[in-house]
């Protein structure tokens, strides 16, 4: 298929989506299609406009928070207009490529197939833990090459039109739905609660700026903090003082984190061997082998 239009839709919270879309962006394009990149944020927000119609693929990716796609995403897929049969890709990234993750885009399928579209191909990249777990560089770097083989993998799969699907058993997927509920509806609003900036914090309002839901505002004492908050953590990793901190869930802030925009210079690190899971790895990293090794 030759000089296809194509719009890739994206949400990433810490910058892991946002490489993997621009990497399927590239790959199409050396395919022969015309490719748009837009962040779903910026249609909410009404500084980007889109005319559905003149695309002839859709892509649509998102970091897995929480076993979901975010009720961010979900709510761009219900506001879709309805057509007739349009080919959609899906793809998510998340810190594991285990079955769990595998239903996370589930609720945006079923509302793509409602407004007509054709979803033919859903994929899952595992990238560097952004809540909780620090990875070691060693396996943030392999993950990160192996997501860029994926990716490649993933177009040529898409160009052709070859179907991809993540199966799930129904009802693990729903009791991971409640989960992902509570986690977005009462974890985010929980978590923002405590946010805090600190005496380092300059007032060069990024935050303010960057905040997928406008959660963050400046005020007569400083950046407030509201409840519409997705638990994206980007507000957090992306401070240039690191000045916002979390008083609550602490636990969930990865310190330092590598992944996202830094992976760029991971990669430049000669010292890192991007050697960490291997065929005899046990334990929580046993079940990366497969993944590294399809």
């Amino acid at each position: 298929m030759h000089n296809a239009k194509t719009a890739i839709f994206y949400f990433s919270g810490t910058g892991n989506t946002e490489i993997i879309a621009k990497q399927f962006a590239e790959r199409l394009r050396s395919k022969g299609q015309d490719v748009d990149l837009f962040r779903v944020e910026d249609i909410f927000k009404g500084t980007r406009s889109v005319e559905y119609e003149a695309y002839d693929l859709i892509g649509i990716g998102h970091p897995v928070l929480g076993f979901g796609a975010s009720g961010f995403v979900e709510r761009f897929a219900e506001g879709l207009p309805d057509c007739n049969g349009t080919p959609v890709f899906v793809f998510k990234t998340a810190s594991s490529p285990h079955y769990i993750n595998n239903g996370a885009s589930n609720t945006v399928l079923r509302s793509l197939r409602g407004k007509g579209y054709n979803p033919f191909h859903n994929s899952i990249l595992a990238m560097p833990c952004n809540f909780y777990i620090k990875y070691d560089d060693r396996l943030n770097k392999q993950l990160y090459q192996a997501a860029q083989r994926k990716v490649e993998l993933f177009a040529e799969e898409i160009e052709n039109r070859t179907l991809r699907n993540l199966p799930i058993h129904p009802v693990l997927e729903r009791v991971l739905r409640t989960v992902y509920y509570c986690e977005e509806h009462q974890g985010g609003k929980y978590f923002a609660k405590g946010l805090r900036t600190t005496d380092a914090c300059t007032l060069c309002l990024k935050c303010v700026r960057n905040c997928p839901t406008s959660n963050i505002s400046s005020g007569v004492e400083g950046i407030v903090f509201s409840q519409n908050c997705l638990l994206c953590m980007r507000c957090v990793y992306s401070c240039p003082q690191k000045a916002i901190q979390a008083t609550r869930l602490k636990a969930s802030v990865v310190d330092p984190y590598t992944g996202g925009p830094k992976l760029h210079k991971l990669m430049k690190d000669s010292a890192n061997d991007g050697r960490f899971v291997t065929p005899k790895s046990k334990g929580y990293y046993k079940h990366f082998i497969k993944y590294l090794e399809e």
